[in-house]
């Protein structure tokens, strides 16, 4: 397959910047998949996988070929290039098993990336294989996204295997004449993405979300909380958190920059038994009113909205959003550094049959510039701790209604060498022998 020359990489230099897929509009049709490097050259098979991202996102189609072979073009979006391509992105994301395979040396590698420690995060997922390499494949057509992991699967054939593969569909986007972000909802009817950071337009939420190797930034990354410290939770007793956090490594390589950590979960969700709860069993578990999306303890205020913020984060005594209520558990609001483990969440319904089943749940995709001291802490300092914030508040309601999660994993996306070119996503040397 012949393909345009990529440019050379141009690491740090003023076109530098973060892949497009994290903080651009979201597209209609997700497809997540996970990539195992199977042949021996991983290096050779990235930049070939670079190849066919970079002939993607310039709608650039293979000719035929020869008749007395296979055609090179498979033919879903027909024959002829410069297509209309529906905002299509590309995120490429890298496990700690890919950064193995390509030979990076370890002091060269994203400093927080591990594999998903699965039972720590209370989950046994269908599938634990995180594979290599995960391709965040966005458009407003599904054949578009289709298309990518077909030619992968057509081109690199014995280079890269599947490990796994899962879709979404998004209600919302935020483009002209759709249904805006303030109006999707998710599967259990509840507005969906209430509170989010916006890292595109918020300074302080893009430090947030991506990484940022100066020392002196790392350092100020916040710490496991210490017992015997004044309790902000507005609780006599104070929380009992889990005695083998973990603390970020404290450094981060200098290429870094503007990179960002992604945290993939597939999950299910039981929603037979949530349609049957009460509309206020409801309201309870989430902590807002299912229609407007008002915090519980705002219902009285008439100017209140989705996004104004809850009462108890100005007094953590109120209780009319419950302690293991889904808002509270998943962002209370209390300590002086819970602002800082937020994270950007950019997740997807789970949309797709499996047998005689239609499987719907919750594509959970999240970028932050840790995952340890922010996507780790929460989920088992917060949501999943039976004693926090104080102990027997048990876990996050929410979470009962996970049916049973799929597949996911940690992952690193490096940044651009030059964002005017979204496949020039940076890759440190092999180590020195």
């Amino acid at each position: 397959m012949t393909q345009p020359a990529s440019p050379e990489p141009t690491s740090h230099s003023t076109h530098s910047g973060p892949q497009a897929g994290i903080t651009n509009r979201p597209p209609e049709q997700l497809l997540l998949a996970a990539l195992t490097l199977t042949g021996p050259d991983a290096r050779g098979a990235v930049e070939a996988l670079r190849q066919i991202v970079q002939a993607e996102l310039t709608s650039k189609l293979d000719s035929l070929g020869p008749p007395d072979q296979p055609p090179a073009e498979t033919g879903e979006l027909g024959f002829d290039s410069n297509h209309d391509r529906a905002h299509l992105t590309i995120t490429v994301g890298f496990s700690s098993t890919g950064f193995d395979k390509l030979g990076v040396d370890a002091a060269d590698r994203p400093a927080d990336l591990v594999p998903a420690p699965w039972q720590l995060l209370g989950d046994s997922p269908a599938n634990v294989d995180a594979g290599d390499v995960l391709l965040q494949i966005c458009a407003d057509n599904s054949f578009i996204t289709e298309h990518v992991l077909r030619r992968i699967e057509h081109h690199l054939q014995g280079q890269f295997q599947l490990a796994w593969v899962h879709t979404g569909a998004q209600r919302y986007t935020s483009r002209p004449g759709r249904t805006s972000r303030h109006e999707g909802r998710a599967w259990i009817g509840f507005l969906d993405g209430t509170s989010n950071l916006d890292p595109a337009k918020n300074p302080d939420d893009y430090a947030l979300t991506f990484v940022n190797p100066d020392p002196a930034v790392i350092a100020d990354y916040p710490k496991t909380p210490q017992s015997g410290q004044p309790n902000p939770y507005g609780t006599s007793t104070e929380p009992e958190f889990p005695s083998d956090l973990r603390e970020h490594p404290g450094h981060e390589p200098e290429w870094t920059k503007d990179g960002s950590y992604l945290v993939a979960r597939v999950s299910v969700n039981d929603l037979a038994t949530w349609d049957a709860q009460p509309l206020a069993t409801q309201e309870q578990t989430i902590g807002r009113t299912k229609v407007s999306g008002v915090s519980l303890d705002l219902v009285s205020q008439e100017d209140a909205t989705a996004e104004t913020p809850p009462a108890f984060a100005t007094n953590q005594s109120l209780t009319a959003v419950p302690l293991d209520a889904h808002i509270r558990k998943a962002n209370p609001r209390g300590g002086t550094e819970d602002a800082t483990r937020r994270i950007f969440r950019r997740g997807y319904p789970l949309f797709e049959a499996a047998g005689t089943t239609l499987q719907r749940g919750l594509i959970f995709l999240c970028f932050a510039r840790t995952i340890s001291t922010q996507f780790e802490f929460i989920t088992r300092a917060w949501l999943t701790n039976p004693n926090f914030p104080h102990p027997g508040a048990d876990v996050d309601q929410l979470r009962k209604f996970d049916q049973q999660v799929l597949a996911g994993g940690y992952y690193f996306v490096p940044p651009l060498d030059d964002r005017r070119h979204p496949w020039t996503w940076h890759i440190p040397p092999v180590a020195p022998a």
